[in-house]
């Protein structure tokens, strides 16, 4: 039983032996030559090596890291405002636990690892419009022989984006994304920006949006607890809207209800087209407001000025209808007008003002097509004329202030494309 015990003692003591040489990860260079090399670097540089732990070899170190990004696809829901970008994001750092000496692997001096084998910086989007935003880069790198790691990763990013709407639908937005290591200090990982995004040839515009230009930043991100810093990479794409078919579905038709406001004007009050086509265009005007608010973001900061031309025209076609009304039992008056209406016709009509009253209305009835003077004493009919010229009056005046105020308004809240 003695002799039995010793050699299971000796077994047990042999194999902690070959455990212990076997987790020593000895280097496997004078393996035969008919071996792989990129197999032996790859398993030599991986023995014993600890993703979880920041690549340097004196904890006070600091592993600086390059960050590019290149715009591939935008997206902008104005609706929800959340910008999304698909991008390339290019990432370079020093690995000082993953260099090595090309002439002991047959003059490779570059090998291709996947990220989740070796230690990546924590890269994350700040005003991500999601709460589970993956930090993790999951790609396949390129580790050259002096420790340098070039990673590639191909995401898409979902950010709060808030819209400025003033000159909609021919805007612009400025959406910005912030990106950083949420734990890390600067001392620990220092992101700087790696200038690779000032060609957007490759860029694909999403529907609706033109990217003009993307500019970067670097956040400092200085704190004064404990004198650390926190630095962020701050990236802004500048959008503009493709505003063809807005302003043909908006814009235009605006245009088109103030004609018909004006129009209105300059027809016969006698003529019950005038205010069907004010009407109308009251009307055209509450449409047009229900469209724009279904096209916009209910809770902008802003106020598109096209709806502060809609709010102001509406108010101008409500005053032409009132206006319209009143001529109308104006030239129905058979009593006599009183002195200060006289005195107003006399003074219009024996002066060079005469010349610019854009409306004359007649007496004709429109009920039996005869001159209303034809039926009423001679009295009445110079009663019935002094109320006809003081309405034609009132009406010159009203095209000539709605002619100065759409101009004023067009001039002040129609947007255009610069």
């Amino acid at each position: 039983m003695a002799l039995i015990s010793t050699i299971a003692a000796a077994l047990i003591f042999i194999s902690k032996i070959i455990l212990a040489s076997t987790n020593n990860c000895p280097l496997r260079s004078n393996h035969q030559e008919t071996e792989n090399y990129e197999v032996k670097l790859h398993g030599d540089l991986l023995c014993g090596y600890n993703s979880s732990f920041r690549p340097v070899k004196n904890h006070r170190d600091t592993v600086h890291v390059k960050v590019g990004l290149i715009p591939d696809y935008i997206s902008f829901d104005s609706l929800e405002e959340v910008f999304t970008v698909h991008a390339l994001l290019v990432f370079t750092w020093y690995d000082k636990f993953l260099e090595w000496k090309p002439a002991d692997y047959d003059g490779i001096d570059e090998i291709l690892m996947e990220s989740r084998n070796i230690w990546t910086p924590p890269f994350t989007l700040f005003n991500s419009d999601k709460y589970d935003e993956d930090n993790s880069i999951n790609s396949i790198c390129s580790v050259h022989n002096i420790g340098l790691v070039l990673c590639f990763l191909n995401r898409a990013h979902s950010g709060l984006c808030s819209s400025s709407l003033r000159r909609w639908p021919y805007d612009s937005q400025n959406c910005t994304m912030v990106f950083g290591a949420p734990v890390y200090t600067g001392e620990q990982i220092n992101f700087t920006v790696r200038n690779v995004s000032s060609d957007l040839k490759f860029n694909d515009n999403g529907s609706g949006w033109k990217l003009l230009k993307v500019e970067n930043e670097r956040l400092p991100g200085n704190i004064s607890v404990l004198n650390r810093t926190y630095p962020r990479l701050q990236y802004t794409f500048i959008l503009k809207r493709e505003s063809a078919g807005p302003a043909a579905i908006v814009v235009i038709p605006c245009i088109v209800i103030v004609l018909l406001t004006l129009i209105s004007l300059v027809i016969d009050i006698k003529d019950n087209t005038r205010l069907f086509l004010a009407c109308f265009s009251l009307h055209g005007h509450f449409t047009f407001l229900t469209v724009i608010g279904y096209n916009i973001p209910k809770h902008s900061f802003d106020t598109p000025i096209l709806l502060l031309f809609i709010r102001d025209s509406m108010i101008v076609t409500l005053m032409v209808i009132v206006l319209t009304l009143v001529l109308m039992a104006m030239r129905r008056r058979e009593t006599s007008a009183p002195a200060w209406m006289v005195a107003v016709n006399r003074l219009v009509t024996g002066s060079a003002v005469k010349n610019i009253l854009f409306t004359k209305f007649d007496s004709t009835d429109i009920s039996t097509g005869k001159f209303l003077r034809d039926s009423v004493s001679e009295e009445q009919a110079v009663f019935l004329k002094e109320w006809i010229d003081f309405a034609n009056l009132v009406n010159s005046c009203m095209i000539i202030i709605s002619v100065i105020v759409y101009i004023t308004l067009i001039g002040s809240y129609i947007p255009v494309d610069d």
